[in-house]
């Protein structure tokens, strides 16, 4: 069998409707634009050579590209494997490209002050969001009936996730587990006003006709009001909204809380992910070197 041909059945069986839309379609690509070398090569003489060329395709795009690329191809090759399509999968003899951890911005106390100056519907979402730490697709399927007032917590069950028929919200989160995240202070202030000023039943932020908003609607949302806010503030640095997720991480690691209780809040399924926030928090470095002691000198 051509690579080709075994990459459209694989692609249809393990990808399509199986993953999230954007990792399959990304995946795609990373076909179309990596895999040509082996494109019409039979299976079974792909030789590892033939994988490091194709791995050498991704050499000026992103680590985390390039990384995608070659477990990517790694894993169609063990599915032959698994498929009786191929004896051994050549992907194993070479070893993956290095990744390069980049450091993870966020948005100053100062830039967090500028951005939220506004007091209307936009400024309150993305507040919440800040406050939560939720990620996008959690925040915009949250429903009221998720917020557990007297236990002053908010239970994250669901998400908004992006399909090939249009957003939806599916019963679930991208760590395949629910999670609890107690409120803060501040975050209880804004439910009270999201209540009164806003939606104060089924989404917390939703459209007219009641559906919640969709991801790139909020995307186009967030870029809208942080416009209008640089207008006011010309040297109010632009972040992704993702960023501040970012910075509720960083803020927290700042507060005091460890690494554990941090990848619970966040939902994350490996601590490793979690780690990243401490390479980035430069205040807590400072702290560290100014409270180091070695014997008496």
């Amino acid at each position: 069998m051509l690579f080709k041909n075994w990459f459209e059945k694989f692609y249809e069986a393990y990808c399509v409707d199986v993953i999230a839309y954007d990792c399959y379609r990304d995946y795609y690509y990373i076909n179309k634009q990596h895999f040509q070398h082996i494109a019409d090569m039979e299976l079974t003489d792909i030789k590892p050579i033939d994988i490091q060329l194709c791995v050498k395709t991704t050499k000026d795009y992103s680590s985390d590209r390039q990384s995608r690329a070659y477990f990517l191809l790694k894993r169609v090759l063990r599915e032959a494997v698994v498929n009786g399509y191929l004896e051994r999968n050549p992907a194993d003899l070479i070893k993956p490209p290095k990744r390069v951890k980049k450091s993870v911005n966020c948005f100053r106390v100062e830039n967090l002050e500028q951005l939220f100056d506004a007091d209307n519907r936009l400024s309150r979402m993305f507040q919440f969001d800040l406050w939560t730490g939720l990620r996008r697709g959690e925040l915009l399927a949250l429903t009221w009936s998720n917020i557990d007032r007297p236990r002053n917590v908010i239970l994250v069950a669901q998400t908004l996730v992006k399909t090939r028929y249009g957003d939806k919200v599916v019963l679930t989160t991208k760590s395949r587990k629910d999670r609890i995240v107690p409120l803060h202070r501040k975050a209880n202030q804004l439910l009270d006003e999201i209540y009164r000023l806003d939606s104060s039943e089924g989404y917390l932020f939703k459209n007219p006709d009641g559906s919640p908003l969709q991801l790139r609607q909020y995307n186009r949302l967030y870029k809208r009001y942080y416009e209008q806010q640089k207008q006011k503030y010309p040297d109010l640095p632009y972040y992704s909204p993702h960023n501040l997720r970012h910075s509720y991480a960083t803020y927290m690691l700042q507060s005091g809380a460890d690494l554990e209780t941090l990848r619970a809040l966040l939902g994350h399924s490996d601590i490793t992910t979690t780690q990243r926030y401490v390479h980035s928090n430069l205040q807590q470095m400072y702290l560290a070197t100014e409270l180091l002691k070695i014997g008496d000198l």
